[in-house]
């Protein structure tokens, strides 16, 4: 059972990313959009720009008993967010030098780190408690009693019902305050820290939504929106008004570099409107994911890619009238640990892709063992491309627009039909900037 309670006034969690958040002048930004809100607001915010990757570096470093490197980054991070206080005026820095100081005094003694999830968890705590002294009337709270989770250190899983049960408290505190809090951490049953992995702050936002029975969910970035693909090929990309949500996965899955409905769930599931939006830009109206299609007007949304991907292709005359064969393909997959992103089939024939970020160890070992019963050829460096919408299915002659445009480039694999949102084929990866620009101008622009 999920608990939530809707509040009396309406209420809006937004969430500031690392670039919305990354110096005095983007805070005082933030803070303009905050105040300019009508109703209660809770504000989630993510480490100040860069922070999260040095944190990383200061955990590999203090593994290989580099104490001093890793405290010399610990001291410019230290100076970076006071200099960020000095220019917002605030005068009162100890909780920020003392998160610091904490820290530096683990990696210097050695301390056992129990999990490196209290180390990450610094930024987002040091930059709300900036974010927090910059309000007249907001008041700081600890994401960590409010967000449940098991035990899995750096992607742990939300305990809903107990997270729910423990934001009800905020109820009466929003009815005052702006409240302020972190996205990216949580806590376990027994207190430890602990981080929600990649897209965690967008996590959190869509976590404390769905418990407070938000009106809204604000994820506010650098860009106006989602965009039809990406912008540093395609000059010429628009923002996407409406997305469904299903759309927008496919997106994400498929490359895009969007939010992952993954990752707000929650809001998904108890229907709270999600609209990404740019801090730097914020009378624009960004980009709305929605639930139905009565707000859409355009059967094409997007263009969405992956480089470097790997095409495998398996050719075995036992698959001829043969029951259990693709079994017992995957099952060589999934005991090396590989995930498949695309597949193709004939009689004889399996085409599938690999991700970019697929181990080359373990796809040598698959190859050897499907050798054992099959030919495989393993070809290295093409690219994944997919043109996705809401009306694929239902747009007569859109296969023929998409391919009479690329009559000239070699299309090594076809995916249609699998999923209603897309058409997706493999190219060679150097061939993929001029197929993306090219479609984007025929089908878009």
């Amino acid at each position: 059972m999920f608990y939530s309670n809707r509040l009396p006034m309406a209420t809006t969690v937004l969430k500031f990313g690392g670039t919305s958040v990354q110096d005095a002048d983007a805070i005082k930004r933030l803070i303009k959009i905050v105040e300019s809100k009508a109703g209660q607001r809770l504000v989630v915010v993510s480490a100040l720009a860069g922070v999260t990757n040095s944190l990383v570096e200061i955990v590999k470093l203090w593994e290989k008993k580099k104490s001093k490197a890793a405290n010399e980054i610990i001291q410019k991070l230290k100076s970076r967010h006071l200099d960020v206080a000095s220019n917002l005026e605030q005068k009162e820095t100890s909780q920020i030098e003392k998160l610091f100081y904490d820290l530096s005094k683990k990696i210097k003694t050695r301390y056992k780190i129990k999990s490196t999830d209290a180390v990450y968890a610094t930024g987002e705590l040091a930059s709300s408690l900036l974010i927090s002294s910059a309000f007249k009337n907001a008041k700081w709270i600890d994401a960590r009693d409010y967000i449940v989770t098991n035990s899995e250190f750096n992607n742990a899983q939300v305990d809903f019902k107990s997270s729910y049960k423990k934001s009800a408290k905020l109820v009466g505190l929003l009815q005052s305050h702006i409240l302020i809090t972190q996205g990216f951490i949580g806590a376990n049953s027994k207190k430890l820290t602990t981080t929600l992995g990649r897209g965690g702050s967008d996590y959190s936002a869509a976590v404390f939504g769905a418990a407070i029975g938000a009106a809204r969910v604000e994820i506010w970035t650098d860009v106006d929106g989602i965009l039809s693909t990406d912008p540093r090929i395609v000059p010429e990309a628009t923002a996407i008004p409406v997305l469904h949500f299903k759309e927008a996965s496919e997106m994400a899955y498929f490359g895009a570099k969007v939010l992952h409905p993954a990752t707000i769930f929650p809001a998904i599931e108890k229907k709270i409107p999600v609209i990404i939006l740019n801090s730097k830009n914020p009378t624009n109206p960004g980009t709305t994911i929605a639930f139905d299609d009565t707000q859409k007007t355009n059967a094409i949304c997007g263009i969405a890619f992956k480089k470097n991907i790997t095409l495998v292709n398996i050719y075995s005359t036992r698959m001829l009238r043969a029951h259990g064969f693709l079994k017992s393909l995957f099952d060589v997959f999934a005991k090396h640990k590989l995930s498949v992103d695309l597949i193709s089939t004939s009689e004889v024939n399996v085409s599938l892709t690999l991700d970019p970020n697929s181990d080359q160890k373990a796809i040598d070992s698959v190859k050897s063992e499907l050798a054992k019963f099959s030919d495989v050829e393993v070809n290295n460096n093409r690219a994944l491309i997919s043109v996705i919408g809401g009306g694929i299915r239902t747009t007569s002659g859109l296969a023929a627009k998409i391919f009479n445009e690329l009559i000239d480039t070699n299309i090594q694999m076809i995916s249609m039909g699998a999923s209603e949102l897309n058409i997706s084929f493999v190219v060679n990866s150097d061939q993929c900037d001029d197929v993306v620009r090219r479609l984007h101008r025929k089908l878009i622009n």
